[in-house]
């Protein structure tokens, strides 16, 4: 539609299904929908965001600042899930350019209860006792399962997800110890330095963004700090464990135990040494993905695009701080 707002949008076949059901909205809605179907057709193309008005992209998808510098009439980068690791916020906010996300409590949860999940399950050792019935082996002699009452929960970040896994584990006669690079002291958690949360945690959950400041965070040093007999979780980014150093650790300390979700490197690689780890449990970067969660997230999607728009900041945005100047640059009277 000749004047109609543009949005682009990126997608690739594992997210196709729900970005098929965004654009129909948008298209629906009158906006002019310009969709690249691969990572690297957007990429190809130094003038995607030339007339764009809103980026709707998974937040992998690489939006660097000088990208968005070939972009003036671009008011926000919007990723329909959490992650926005691809997105530059600081040039962003620099530019005056919202960043938002899907964060909405339907995939907090889904993740929170997705993080508590394979706390138990590998506390239990739920595939060592699969094995025992599958393989018609001997009841062991001694058991394998721990029980997470009177356990140190260590949370490594201390966004909406964090906050949703401590709410759940209320009552369950856990210590709770908590690292953020932004604490926040009203928060009614214990807070405490990241060496002494390793150091000090049975087990240690991984909720980090990833961004620069995040990245390659558990090194080969820090990933030793922990107990010999720790649980380690991450459902947040891969990039953040160092695992070539996982792996080497996990060799040495066989009583360790181990729940990935997310991995440097997605689809996982045939060949990674992480598959080949004993008390490991591997998910395909979709544990935490429910009904719910999933269903929400083209309505929320649609939602901020029509309210930035309309000169409005939709309801998740990850760079608040923009807003003032954002305000102003797209006031009402300049909205569309």
């Amino acid at each position: 539609m000749p004047g109609a707002p543009r949005i682009v949008t990126v997608s690739r076949p594992v997210v196709r299904p729900i970005f098929d059901v965004m654009e129909v909205r948008l298209a629906a809605a009158g906006y002019e929908v310009v969709p690249y179907r691969t990572l690297d057709a957007f990429g190809n193309d130094p003038a995607a965001l030339t007339q764009a008005d809103v980026l709707l992209a998974a937040g992998d998808t690489p939006c660097p600042r000088a990208l968005m510098q070939t972009a003036p009439k671009l008011r926000a980068v919007i990723s329909p899930f959490t992650g926005t690791e691809g997105f530059d916020e600081q040039a962003a906010t620099d530019l005056g350019i919202l960043i938002a996300n899907g964060q909405t409590p339907e995939n907090s949860e889904s993740m929170a209860e997705a993080t508590i999940l394979l706390m138990l399950a590998s506390l239990y050792d739920l595939h060592g006792s699969e094995a025992v019935l599958r393989g018609e082996r001997p009841r062991p002699s001694h058991s394998r399962a721990f029980m997470l009452r009177d356990k140190t929960v260590g949370l490594i970040g201390y966004g909406s997800i964090a906050r949703a896994v401590t709410a759940r584990l209320a009552g369950w006669g856990t210590r709770i110890l908590t690292w953020s690079r932004t604490p926040d002291p009203n928060a009614g958690v214990e807070w405490v330095e990241l060496d002494a949360l390793l150091r000090d945690s049975d087990v240690v959950c991984v909720l980090l963004t990833l961004n620069a400041g995040t990245r390659g965070l558990l090194d080969a040093t820090r990933l030793r700090m922990m107990k010999p007999r720790a649980v380690l979780v991450n459902t947040a980014r891969g990039g953040i464990i160092d695992e070539a150093a996982l792996v080497d650790l996990a060799r040495e300390r066989p009583e360790m135990r181990i729940a990935l979700d997310t991995f440097a490197i997605e689809p996982l690689p045939a060949d990674s040494p992480l598959r080949d780890l004993p008390n490991t449990i591997l998910t395909p970067h979709m544990l935490g993905h429910t009904v719910e969660s999933h269903a929400v997230l083209p309505g929320v999607a649609v939602d901020a695009i029509t309210r930035v728009l309309a000169g409005e900041p939709p309801r998740y945005v990850r760079n608040p701080e923009v807003i003032p100047v954002w305000r102003r640059r797209w006031s009402r009277h300049e909205a569309v």
